[in-house]
C-alpha cells in the first residue's frame, strides 16, 4: 500500500511538473506590467506612463535623488529598464524537445553563459520573435542575468523612495512592449509557484469532474441494472403463469377445452411468448395484428426471407406467406416484411 502511494504522490508531482513547465513555455499567466516605465539613462532616468497607444513621458530625473519621481508614480506599480552596462545577455541554441524544460536546462548550464556564480545573480530569458511565429527543430533562446549586487545597486533607491518595481527589464527592448524579462529577484520563484497553484487548482478541478461523472455512471448503471433486474422478475412471474395455465389446460379431460385453448381462445400473450421464442435475435416485431384467426407480423430482419421457415415450424401457425414485398430500409440497413399466417387449426376459406 505504502508503495502505491509513494508511486502516486510520484506520478502527481511529475504531471504537475509538467503542467507548469507547460505554462512556462505558453506565458500563462502573463507577467505583470507597471502603471509606470522607469528607463535608465547614462546621465538620469525617464519616466514614462505605460499605455496601449505607446508610452507616455512625464518626467526626467537624477539617478541619485528619486523624490521627484516618487511624486509622479505616487504608489502605482513601476517596470524598472537596467541600462546594458548592468546586464550579460547571451545567446543559446536548445532542441524545441525541450521547450517545456527550458528553465531547468539554462540553470543547469548558466554558469559557463555568464561570469557569476548561482547564488550571486538572476536571471531570466525570453524566444527570439521569430521562434513564436515559426517553431521550428530548435529553439534560439535571449538569457539575460545580472549579478545580486548590481540589482541592489539598481532598485534600492527605488525602494529607499517608497517606489515598488514589479519588473525589472532592459532599456534596449521595445518600450511599447510588456517586458518579455523579468530580473527582479524573487519574481520568478513567484511566478512558478502562481503556475503551481493554477495547476494544482487545475488538477483538483479535473479529479472533482471526474468524480462526479464516475459518480453519475456509476448511479445510472445501478439504475439500469435495478430496472433490467424488475423486468426479468415480471417476464419470469409472466412465464410462471402462462406454465401453470398450460399445465392446468392440459391436465382437463374434455378434448374441446384443449382445442378451445389451443385455437379459440389463445390468448395474446401465449402468441407472444411463442414469437419471442421462436424469431431470432436478428429481427425485431413492429406489428402484430390477430382478427379473425389470421394473424399478421410486420417488423424488419437481416434475413426476411428465414422467417417464413421459422414461422412454419411452429407448432402455433401455418400457411406463412409474405403479404408485402420485402424491402430494405435505407435507415437501419434492415429487411422491412408483413408476413399473413394462421393459427394451426383455423379452417381456411
Amino acid at each position: 500500500m505504502t508503495g502505491l502511494a509513494t508511486s502516486i504522490r510520484r506520478s502527481g508531482s511529475a504531471l504537475l511538473g509538467e503542467m507548469v513547465s507547460w505554462q512556462a513555455a505558453a506565458n500563462i499567466p502573463r507577467r505583470n506590467r507597471g502603471t509606470f516605465l522607469v528607463v535608465e539613462e547614462p546621465t538620469k532616468l525617464v519616466c514614462y506612463r505605460a499605455s496601449r497607444a505607446g508610452p507616455i513621458h512625464k518626467a526626467d530625473g537624477p539617478r541619485d535623488d528619486l523624490t521627484w519621481l516618487s511624486k509622479v508614480v505616487g504608489n502605482q506599480p513601476v517596470e524598472v529598464r537596467l541600462g546594458a552596462d548592468r546586464a550579460v545577455v547571451r545567446s543559446l541554441t536548445l532542441p524545441a524537445a525541450s521547450r517545456n524544460h527550458i528553465d531547468a536546462i539554462i540553470r543547469h548550464q548558466l554558469e559557463q553563459l555568464v561570469p557569476w556564480p548561482a547564488d550571486r545573480m538572476t536571471f531570466d530569458y525570453d524566444l527570439q520573435d521569430d521562434e513564436a511565429a515559426s517553431p521550428s527543430d530548435q529553439l534560439h533562446l535571449r538569457v539575460v542575468a545580472v549579478s545580486l549586487s548590481a540589482m541592489r545597486s539598481a532598485i534600492d533607491p527605488f525602494s529607499a523612495a517608497g517606489i515598488k518595481p514589479v519588473v525589472v527589464g532592459l532599456a534596449a527592448d521595445p518600450l511599447g512592449k510588456a517586458s518579455a524579462i523579468n530580473l527582479l529577484p524573487g519574481a520568478k520563484a513567484a511566478l512558478t509557484e502562481r503556475r503551481s497553484r493554477i495547476a494544482l487548482l487545475s488538477l483538483c478541478v479535473l479529479a472533482a469532474i471526474g468524480t462526479f461523472m464516475i459518480t453519475v455512471g456509476g448511479w445510472r448503471l445501478y439504475q439500469e441494472t435495478q430496472e433490467a433486474k424488475r423486468i426479468e422478475a415480471s417476464l419470469v412471474s409472466l412465464r410462471s403463469t402462462i406454465d401453470k395455465a398450460r399445465q392446468k389446460a392440459e391436465q382437463a379431460d374434455s378434448s374441446s377445452v384443449k382445442l378451445a385453448r389451443k385455437w379459440d381462445q389463445a390468448p395474446m400473450v401465449v402468441l407472444m411468448d411463442e414469437l419471442s421464442k421462436i424469431i431470432p435475435e436478428t429481427t425485431y416485431l413492429t406489428t402484430l395484428d390477430v382478427a379473425d384467426r389470421d394473424v399478421r407480423i410486420a417488423g424488419f430482419s437481416t434475413d426476411a426471407a428465414s422467417l417464413i421457415r421459422v414461422i412454419e415450424d411452429s407448432d402455433m401457425l401455418e400457411a406463412a406467406n409474405f403479404s408485402a414485398p420485402v424491402v430494405r430500409d435505407g435507415d437501419n440497413g434492415k429487411e422491412r416484411f408483413e408476413i399473413l399466417a394462421r393459427l394451426v387449426g383455423a379452417k381456411t376459406p
